[in-house]
């Protein structure tokens, strides 16, 4: 199936947290590194920027860009997709050392197994 892109529900996401903040889309621009504060008007005119700064900016929004997608994902397999969204959450985690998120998500991964399988035998 099919996925798109919200870039309208994400400039508005945008616009509004800068505005509960008081910045500017320079100052925005200028705070997050991003070299070219014209890529805000750009978006507002539903042209979606390079992934890595769409990346900085759901950062900084402090949301995943999944949020922001349209359309359904088939999976394989659910449980997959749950210890992926995990892992991606602890590896992002500025609090936790790379060692240490692979080491919550092996102990994670191995109780979500065996409580998964205890699921499905019963």
């Amino acid at each position: 199936m099919k996925r798109e892109f919200d870039i309208d529900g994400f400039f508005a996401a945008l616009d509004s947290k800068k505005a509960e903040q008081g910045t500017s889309w320079r100052g925005l621009s200028e705070e997050l590194e991003l070299g070219d504060h014209t890529l805000f008007t750009r978006m507002s005119r539903g042209q979606v920027p390079p992934a890595n700064t769409l990346l900085t900016l759901a950062g900084w929004l402090g949301q995943p860009l999944e949020r922001f997608s349209n359309g359904e994902v088939e999976a394989a397999d659910s449980r997959q997709d749950t210890l992926e969204t995990i892992h991606s959450y602890l590896r992002a985690d500025k609090a936790l050392a790379p060692e240490s998120a692979e080491a919550i998500h092996s102990v994670l991964k191995a109780a979500y197994t065996q409580l998964a399988e205890e699921e499905q035998g019963e």
